[in-house]
Protein backbone atom coordinates (compact mmCIF):
# COMPACT_ATOMS: atom_id res chain seq x y z
CA UNK A 1 0.00 0.00 0.00
CA UNK A 2 0.88 3.22 -0.78
CA UNK A 3 2.01 5.69 2.09
CA UNK A 4 -1.11 8.34 2.85
CA UNK A 5 -1.51 11.48 5.16
CA UNK A 6 -3.28 10.42 8.08
CA UNK A 7 -4.15 12.30 11.17
CA UNK A 8 -4.52 10.94 14.98
CA UNK A 9 -7.39 12.25 17.10
CA UNK A 10 -7.02 10.83 20.42
CA UNK A 11 -7.17 12.15 24.19
CA UNK A 12 -4.84 10.02 25.78
CA UNK A 13 -1.64 10.85 25.17
CA UNK A 14 -0.04 7.37 25.48
CA UNK A 15 -2.45 6.12 23.14
CA UNK A 16 -1.96 9.15 20.71
CA UNK A 17 1.93 8.49 20.72
CA UNK A 18 1.51 4.45 20.72
CA UNK A 19 -0.54 5.31 17.48
CA UNK A 20 2.30 8.06 16.32
CA UNK A 21 4.84 5.50 16.08
CA UNK A 22 2.71 2.68 14.39
CA UNK A 23 1.72 4.90 11.43
CA UNK A 24 5.22 5.81 11.02
CA UNK A 25 6.73 2.46 11.28
CA UNK A 26 3.89 1.22 8.30
CA UNK A 27 5.78 4.24 6.38
CA UNK A 28 2.78 6.96 6.26
CA UNK A 29 2.97 10.66 7.19
CA UNK A 30 1.62 11.81 10.10
CA UNK A 31 -0.37 14.95 9.14
CA UNK A 32 -1.40 16.21 13.02
CA UNK A 33 -2.22 14.48 16.28
CA UNK A 34 -4.83 16.24 18.26
CA UNK A 35 -6.18 16.08 21.48
CA UNK A 36 -10.10 17.56 21.02
CA UNK A 37 -12.69 17.36 18.67
CA UNK A 38 -12.00 20.89 18.11
CA UNK A 39 -8.42 20.60 16.83
CA UNK A 40 -9.25 17.67 14.90
CA UNK A 41 -12.31 19.56 12.87
CA UNK A 42 -9.36 22.81 12.49
CA UNK A 43 -6.75 20.11 11.43
CA UNK A 44 -9.44 18.47 8.66
CA UNK A 45 -11.56 21.26 7.40
CA UNK A 46 -11.00 22.65 4.61
CA UNK A 47 -8.75 19.83 3.53
CA UNK A 48 -8.78 16.30 4.88
CA UNK A 49 -6.29 14.00 4.97
CA UNK A 50 -6.21 10.54 3.24
CA UNK A 51 -7.50 8.87 6.65
CA UNK A 52 -7.84 9.71 10.05
CA UNK A 53 -7.90 7.15 12.99
CA UNK A 54 -9.84 8.74 16.03
CA UNK A 55 -10.37 7.81 19.63
CA UNK A 56 -14.39 8.14 20.22
CA UNK A 57 -14.08 10.41 23.88
CA UNK A 58 -11.85 13.34 23.56
CA UNK A 59 -11.68 16.92 24.81
CA UNK A 60 -14.73 19.12 23.32
CA UNK A 61 -17.38 15.97 23.06
CA UNK A 62 -17.61 12.83 20.87
CA UNK A 63 -15.21 12.61 18.12
CA UNK A 64 -18.27 10.95 15.72
CA UNK A 65 -20.20 13.73 15.55
CA UNK A 66 -16.54 15.57 14.28
CA UNK A 67 -15.75 12.84 12.08
CA UNK A 68 -19.49 12.86 10.44
CA UNK A 69 -19.03 16.55 10.14
CA UNK A 70 -15.43 16.37 8.35
CA UNK A 71 -17.25 13.69 5.71
CA UNK A 72 -19.98 15.81 5.27
CA UNK A 73 -17.89 18.67 4.29
CA UNK A 74 -15.59 16.11 1.51
CA UNK A 75 -15.69 12.19 2.35
CA UNK A 76 -13.16 11.03 4.25
CA UNK A 77 -12.78 7.62 5.69
CA UNK A 78 -11.57 6.87 9.50
CA UNK A 79 -10.80 4.26 11.83
CA UNK A 80 -12.70 4.91 15.25
CA UNK A 81 -10.55 3.43 18.48
CA UNK A 82 -13.05 2.48 20.89
CA UNK A 83 -13.22 0.92 24.20
CA UNK A 84 -15.13 -2.21 24.19
CA UNK A 85 -18.88 -0.32 26.27
CA UNK A 86 -18.99 1.64 23.27
CA UNK A 87 -19.05 -0.80 20.07
CA UNK A 88 -22.65 -0.55 19.85
CA UNK A 89 -22.67 3.13 19.42
CA UNK A 90 -19.80 3.07 16.94
CA UNK A 91 -21.37 0.23 14.84
CA UNK A 92 -24.26 2.61 14.52
CA UNK A 93 -22.42 5.47 13.48
CA UNK A 94 -19.91 3.51 10.99
CA UNK A 95 -23.81 2.21 9.03
CA UNK A 96 -23.79 5.62 6.83
CA UNK A 97 -19.95 6.46 6.39
CA UNK A 98 -16.70 4.87 5.37
CA UNK A 99 -15.43 3.73 8.57
CA UNK A 100 -13.64 0.71 11.04
CA UNK A 101 -13.11 0.33 14.56
CA UNK A 102 -10.77 -1.11 16.52
CA UNK A 103 -11.24 -2.20 19.84
CA UNK A 104 -8.60 -0.80 22.41
CA UNK A 105 -6.23 -1.64 23.62
CA UNK A 106 -4.47 -1.12 20.28
CA UNK A 107 -2.85 -4.55 18.95
CA UNK A 108 -0.06 -3.04 16.43
CA UNK A 109 -0.64 -6.15 14.46
CA UNK A 110 -4.50 -5.13 13.51
CA UNK A 111 -3.35 -1.10 12.17
CA UNK A 112 -1.80 -1.89 8.82
CA UNK A 113 -4.58 -4.29 7.94
CA UNK A 114 -7.63 -1.79 9.06
CA UNK A 115 -5.79 0.69 7.39
CA UNK A 116 -5.63 -1.20 4.23
CA UNK A 117 -9.05 -2.32 4.24
CA UNK A 118 -10.87 0.93 4.97
CA UNK A 119 -8.72 2.48 2.54
CA UNK A 120 -10.09 0.17 0.51
CA UNK A 121 -13.62 0.59 0.97
CA UNK A 122 -13.17 3.85 0.62
CA UNK A 123 -12.17 3.83 -2.62
CA UNK A 124 -15.10 1.22 -3.71
CA UNK A 125 -17.42 3.72 -2.45
CA UNK A 126 -16.27 6.55 -3.85
CA UNK A 127 -16.47 4.66 -7.49
CA UNK A 128 -19.95 4.26 -6.97
CA UNK A 129 -20.77 7.04 -6.03
CA UNK A 130 -18.78 8.59 -9.25
CA UNK A 131 -21.25 5.84 -11.09
CA UNK A 132 -24.73 6.67 -9.61
CA UNK A 133 -23.62 10.45 -10.50
CA UNK A 134 -23.07 9.69 -13.93
CA UNK A 135 -26.45 7.53 -14.17
CA UNK A 136 -28.18 10.41 -12.70
CA UNK A 137 -26.49 12.93 -15.32
CA UNK A 138 -27.13 10.86 -18.27
CA UNK A 139 -30.89 9.83 -17.55
CA UNK A 140 -31.00 13.91 -16.97
CA UNK A 141 -29.72 14.44 -20.46
CA UNK A 142 -31.83 12.08 -22.03
CA UNK A 143 -34.74 13.46 -20.65
CA UNK A 144 -33.82 16.58 -21.91
CA UNK A 145 -32.95 14.87 -25.56
CA UNK A 146 -36.64 13.46 -25.51
CA UNK A 147 -38.13 16.70 -24.94
CA UNK A 148 -36.15 18.51 -27.52
CA UNK A 149 -37.39 15.73 -29.90
CA UNK A 150 -41.13 16.19 -28.75
CA UNK A 151 -40.51 19.97 -29.62
CA UNK A 152 -38.81 19.88 -33.05
CA UNK A 153 -41.50 16.85 -34.09
CA UNK A 154 -44.30 19.08 -32.70
CA UNK A 155 -43.00 22.89 -34.57
CA UNK A 156 -41.20 21.01 -37.85
CA UNK A 157 -44.29 17.72 -38.15
CA UNK A 158 -41.18 15.60 -38.00
CA UNK A 159 -41.48 11.83 -36.90
CA UNK A 160 -39.26 10.46 -33.55
CA UNK A 161 -36.39 9.27 -35.89
CA UNK A 162 -36.22 12.71 -38.14
CA UNK A 163 -36.45 14.80 -34.83
CA UNK A 164 -33.59 12.68 -33.39
CA UNK A 165 -31.47 13.12 -36.70
CA UNK A 166 -32.19 17.15 -36.87
CA UNK A 167 -31.26 17.21 -33.19
CA UNK A 168 -28.06 15.56 -33.94
CA UNK A 169 -27.30 17.70 -36.88
CA UNK A 170 -27.73 20.77 -34.88
CA UNK A 171 -25.36 19.51 -32.27
CA UNK A 172 -22.79 18.65 -34.85
CA UNK A 173 -23.34 22.18 -36.74
CA UNK A 174 -22.72 23.84 -33.28
CA UNK A 175 -20.18 21.78 -32.42
CA UNK A 176 -21.79 21.01 -29.10
CA UNK A 177 -23.13 18.11 -27.05
CA UNK A 178 -26.43 16.48 -27.99
CA UNK A 179 -27.00 17.34 -24.19
CA UNK A 180 -26.47 20.78 -24.48
CA UNK A 181 -28.18 21.74 -27.77
CA UNK A 182 -31.10 19.70 -26.73
CA UNK A 183 -31.09 22.31 -23.59
CA UNK A 184 -31.00 25.07 -26.02
CA UNK A 185 -33.87 24.29 -27.74
CA UNK A 186 -35.65 23.19 -24.59
CA UNK A 187 -34.72 26.77 -23.06
CA UNK A 188 -36.15 28.46 -26.56
CA UNK A 189 -39.08 27.12 -26.54
CA UNK A 190 -40.02 27.83 -22.98
CA UNK A 191 -39.10 31.43 -23.39
CA UNK A 192 -41.51 31.08 -26.40
CA UNK A 193 -43.87 29.81 -24.41
CA UNK A 194 -44.50 26.78 -26.15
Amino acid sequence: MRSIEIVIAHGQDDTATKLHEIVSSLGHTVKATCRSTEDLLSECLPSPPNLIISGVEMDGGNAIDALVRISEHEPTPAIVLTPKRSLMNVEEALRDHVMAYLVEPIDPNQVKPTIYLVCERFKQFELLKAENDDLRQTLVERKVIEKAKGILMGQHELDEEHAFRKLQKLAQSKRTKLASMAQSIVDAAEAQGD
